[in-house]
Parts: structure tokens; sequence; C-alpha cells
């Protein structure tokens, strides 16, 4: 039984040391939805951090991708205050993925994870094409959420309101190291 133990041991502390860790290069997280009867509302962040590693394979990519609130900017200095208001963002100025599983599904990847905003967590999928190529693993993906899932109120001024969903792609772009 002690030699079990010590096996399960050693080949966890194996895989550890033959994961790499990813440092984020550059790339850009992106939210859209639209104000009904008006226009859209994009506002985006180049301003993100991870803790990403993977071993020899894609779908062992393992981490978190976050950024704050307040680096999320549009066209609307003024919008974007209301944004920031409607985020909580003095209250949770942080917004982070939770890379749970990854599984090809023919050409992509089908991303599992936890996605944490205004001091919820929920579990959140993606697809993505994820490229393996040069040193560098490249995401390119997108997911919707809701933000009334989150206990998020949209926003209405006079006859206008926020649409309830939020589209967010993005692209990530790291190098292993």
């Amino acid at each position: 039984m002690v030699k079990l133990v010590f096996i399960f041991l050693f080949t966890g502390i194996l895989s550890f040391v033959n994961a790499q860790d990813l440092k984020f290069v550059d790339g850009k997280i992106k939210a859209h939805t639209e104000v009904f009867g008006d226009s859209s509302i994009n506002p985006y962040t180049k301003d993100i951090y991870s803790h990403l590693y993977i071993d020899n394979s894609i779908d062992s990519l393992k981490g978190t991708i976050f950024l704050t609130t307040f680096s999320l900017h549009s066209d609307n200095e003024k919008r974007d205050l209301h944004m920031y208001e409607t985020l909580h963002s003095k209250e949770f100025p942080h917004i982070s993925y939770r890379i749970d599983s990854i599984k090809k599904i023919d050409d992509v990847f089908l991303i599992k994870g936890f996605l944490f905003l205004n001091g919820l967590e929920k579990e959140v999928s993606t697809i993505a094409k994820i490229e393996d190529k040069n040193n560098h693993l490249v995401l390119d993906g997108n997911f919707c959420i809701k933000l009334t899932s989150f206990n998020l109120e949209p926003p209405t001024m006079f006859f206008l309101t926020v649409r309830d969903q939020i589209d967010i792609s993005y692209h990530l772009d790291y190098i292993k190291g």
C-alpha cells in the first residue's frame, strides 16, 4: 500500500514538473451588447493577466485568466462609468475565468470552466480555436452570458434598456516558457 501511495505522489510531482507556464504576450477580450432602439456597446480590454500552464497536449491546459473591470473601455467614457456601476466594480473589481477541462471536437475545442463576476462563480463553456505553433499557444473563442445570471440588472435610461445578453469574444496569445 505504501508503494502505491508513493507511485501516485511521484506521478503527480512528475506531471507538475513537466507543466510549462504560459506567459501572456498579446490579446484582447471584448464584450458586446446593445441598447434596444439605440446602439451597440462594445467595451474591451488588453490588460489581461493569467496563470496558465500546460503539459504535452492542449487538453491539459489549466489555470485562470483575469482582468479588472476598470480596464474595460468603450468609445464613450460616460457610458463606461455606468458600466462600472452596473458591474459593481468598486465591490468586485475583478472578473476571472478558471479553466476546468478542455475537449477537442472536430477542429475546435470545448472549454469548460467557471466565470467569477459580481462575487458569483458560475459554470460557463466556450468554444475556441486553439493553435499550438512556434512556441505560442493562441486561443480565439467566444461565449455568452446573461447579466441577470450574475445578479446584475441591465441598465435603463428613459425608455432605452440594455440587452441582458453579453457576447464575449477573446484573442489570447501566450508563449510557452
